[in-house]
């Protein structure tokens, strides 16, 4: 890999569709809100990509509520010529110190589609 995703951002709105009786997320559309952020997060790198998003760890800390404005984003965990992990935090986009939830995923890498910066 010539250089590594850079910090990425997405928001979204919690809307009817999300909400479940009590007006809050619905956590399979949490999870897969994030999901699908991670895989656009490492897009430019899919040819060296060879597994789907593996869920390694969940923390859902707090509900979030219809009409709610959330932010995703994403940073590099770990990066070897084996694998890459990548960190997920969902905040209120109102308060960056609302934290809703964080989460990292992991991917197999080809063999030696990194090369050793030093």
């Amino acid at each position: 890999m010539e250089r590594i995703i850079n910090k990425n951002t997405s928001n979204f709105i919690v809307t009817n569709n999300y909400i479940n009786n009590n007006k809050t997320l619905l956590p399979n559309v949490l999870y897969k809100k994030m999901e699908t952020f991670v895989l656009k997060s490492v897009s430019p790198f899919e040819h060296v990509i060879i597994s789907k998003p593996a869920l390694k760890k969940l923390n859902i800390l707090k509900n979030a509520f219809l009409n709610d404005s959330l932010q995703l984003s994403s940073n590099i965990k770990k990066l070897d010529k084996n694998e890459l992990q990548i960190t997920v935090e969902v905040v209120r986009s109102d308060s960056c110190n609302d934290v809703i939830c964080n989460a990292f995923f992991s991917f197999l890498l080809k063999e030696n589609s990194v090369k050793k910066v030093s």
